[in-house]
């Protein structure tokens, strides 16, 4: 019995599509196996018109950014897509965004396979952006990292022997909800003393503003005019440069708990990179040198010195590039 040739249009599937879901923006590109963009577009997700249209307006642009490229659908191997969870992403169903109103177990793979016509990978999106940085980032070549993105809260996204870890329910590497404090402050998940609480961009805002509405005099009151809910991170810094005391004793925390947090997970890990992401890392020498020290002073020399403590490379496209990447290289994992 004679074998079929392969199919033109199967060899002619060379390109992949990476999304990456905000709560405010989607990040799309297409790719080539190897990793190169071919191409690359941003749009707003338009979150509060719910989880129909959100989807129907992803799979739009990523059409049109197809054929913007010069290419159809039928060009295209896998899509692969970073979500916001908690989420199956073995099913691709979003259980519960909380940054998205509406989107309580959404099929999301489902939904985006019929819209765009081929097979769909879904994950978390820190999953997605530590993949992005492991594949084509600041870990390249490196099997064992740990990511943490410093935002809103603490991502986080680990990768042990070149695949990543997702866990018996796909919600490992919660890494901003480890305790550092059980009596601390209380987290919007319900805990307290979690590590996002205290080494975030957002924590940074929070630990100024209480100092200040406790009564310390700072340069950041005239920086914000006085209105205290325009403190964030960056605020914070740029009074840190121009040596404000309530500035360096906020730093000095965050960099404190950023440290002890680190330490924790390379004690458990012993991973040889891990890349840390966020506007904060603009700060360079001034995040990268005591954060060093912090990290040294609590962790075992042996997992200390096997480990790299760098930057994040990828920005805003990590996330879309992970989710493309992860496609590619663990497409079985979701059924692809």
């Amino acid at each position: 019995m004679k074998h079929k040739p392969k199919s033109k249009s199967l060899s002619n599937k060379k390109y992949v599509i990476g999304i990456d879901l905000g709560g405010t923006t989607v990040t799309a590109i297409i790719t080539n196996k190897s990793g190169k963009i071919i191409r690359e577009t941003r749009f707003l997700t338009h979150g509060l018109k719910g989880p129909s249209f959100v989807i129907k307006n992803i799979a739009d642009n990523v059409k049109k950014l197809v054929s913007d490229s010069g290419l159809t659908m039928k060009h295209i191997w896998r899509a692969g897509m970073g979500s916001p969870g908690p989420l199956d992403s073995k099913k691709g169903i979003i259980i519960n965004a909380v940054n998205l109103p509406g989107w309580k177990n959404i099929k999301l793979k489902k939904t985006l396979e019929k819209e765009l016509g081929t097979g769909v990978g879904v994950d978390n999106d820190a999953n997605c952006a530590a993949y992005g940085e492991k594949w084509m980032g600041a870990a390249k070549n490196c099997d064992d990292v740990v990511a943490l993105t410093l935002g809103t809260g603490v991502g986080g996204g680990i990768i042990i022997g070149g695949r990543l870890i997702r866990g018996t329910n796909c919600n490992a590497a919660e890494i901003g909800h480890m305790s550092l404090n059980p009596d601390g402050i209380t987290c919007k998940c319900g805990a307290k003393g979690c590590f996002e609480q205290y080494a975030s961009a957002s924590a940074i805002a929070n630990s100024a503003r209480r100092k200040i509405k406790s009564g310390r005099k700072s340069k950041i009151t005239e920086m914000v005019k006085g209105n205290l809910n325009k403190i964030d991170s960056k605020v914070v810094y740029e009074a840190l440069m121009n040596k404000d005391k309530v500035a360096q004793e906020t730093w000095d925390e965050f960099i404190k708990y950023l440290g002890a947090g680190i330490a924790n997970v390379l004690n458990c890990i012993n991973p040889e990179v891990v890349v840390i992401g966020g506007g904060v890392i603009n700060a360079g020498d001034k995040l990268f040198r005591p954060l060093n020290r912090a990290v040294k002073s609590q962790a075992f020399d042996a997992v200390y010195g096997a480990a790299k403590i760098v930057p994040a490379k990828l920005g805003q496209k990590a996330g879309a590039i992970g989710a493309a990447g992860l496609v590619i290289f663990e497409g079985e994992y979701y059924g692809l």
